[in-house]
């Protein structure tokens, strides 16, 4: 598969994250120290935007439920909690990522 160009380096400042559609796929693009990361832009529990959570590091939370995944690696370090029910969560599928002329691309 290709790499698809979804944004350019200075669209997603350090430490900030960006959610974009690609081939019919939801991608969050994070910023962590000033390397770039891809992976599903929807919770593995019920589908929460991630976009939409609050992103810490290289640790984003879901705002649904909590979930916790790291965007490094897209595993799953804490699952959705319900009231005092703990449950888990998939470890979230990573993209490849290059930057080529000051473009982020996304290999899906």
């Amino acid at each position: 598969m290709d790499f698809i160009e979804v944004a350019k380096v200075d669209d997603i400042s350090k430490g900030q994250m960006k959610s974009f559609t690609v081939d019919g796929k939801e991608i969050l693009v994070v910023n962590h120290e000033g390397k770039f990361y891809a992976m599903a832009g929807k919770c593995t529990h019920m589908s929460g935007e991630l976009a939409k959570g609050k992103l810490e590091g290289k640790i984003v939370t879901c705002p649904i439920h909590g979930a916790k995944f790291d965007v490094t690696t897209g595993k799953c370090l804490s699952g959705p909690k319900i009231g005092l029910i703990k449950l888990k969560a998939k470890d979230e599928p990573t993209y490849e990522v290059r930057v080529e002329n000051r473009s982020i691309k996304v290999n899906v």
